[in-house]
């Protein structure tokens, strides 16, 4: 009973610290029209949506929900695009990554509006893969946001480098729950990880 409740409440919570993120994120957006900040809402807003979504598959017991297509894929391209923003301030590019970002999340919300019908993950492999990935792209983000703090030294740089790094190593001890009997647990620790993570990124975004 408390090992199946302990991921809905983590679930729970790293919506909510998604949501506010996101909401900040698009508030400042609203203030300084920074591209950057739009990609970090929106990208922050599907993952809110992917956990909600992940809730749902683990509390309904009518309906079976494959969700994890749109949890892996969705996070996936969240960080791909936050990721992309830091490489370039150019204007004209950052406007086109905000429309291919828009038309990737919509085309990653399909995966969810068919989670009832579409078939779970074909071998664990595939699932290795995706769930690597998150861990992946958050490493990548976590060194572009190091390399701004190396060159200035700002609060704001060190906090976002700090959240994607907590955020990295959590999705890896995901990853490392396949090496371990203790599966369960290592999901959970990640989980852990990941919302101090994203409590970090919403301090982050907040203090500016």
């Amino acid at each position: 009973m408390i090992s199946a409740l302990i991921p809905n409440i983590l679930a729970i919570i790293l919506s909510i610290v998604t949501i506010f993120i996101a909401g900040r994120a698009f508030y400042l957006y609203a203030r300084i029209r920074s591209p950057r900040l739009f990609i970090l809402g929106l990208a922050m807003a599907v993952i809110a949506l992917t956990a909600l979504a992940d809730l749902a598959a683990n509390t309904l017991t009518s309906i079976t929900l494959h969700t994890n297509w749109f949890l892996y894929i969705g996070q996936a391209v969240s960080f791909l695009f936050i990721f992309l923003s830091l490489l370039s301030g150019n204007e004209e590019y950052q406007g086109k990554l905000m429309r291919w970002q828009i038309i990737c999340s919509l085309l990653a919300l399909i995966l969810l509006l068919t989670a009832p019908f579409i078939p779970d993950f074909p071998n664990v492999a595939v699932k290795f893969v995706l769930r690597s990935t998150r861990a992946v792209l958050c490493f990548a983000i976590f060194f572009s946001y190091i390399a701004a703090f190396m060159s200035k030294q700002t609060r704001f740089s060190f906090l976002m480098a700090t959240s994607f790094l907590l955020l990295s190593f959590g999705y890896l001890i995901i990853v490392l729950q396949y090496s371990v009997t203790s599966a369960t647990l290592f999901d959970n620790l990640g989980d852990i990880v990941r919302m101090v993570g994203l409590i970090t990124l919403l301090i982050a975004v907040t203090l500016g």
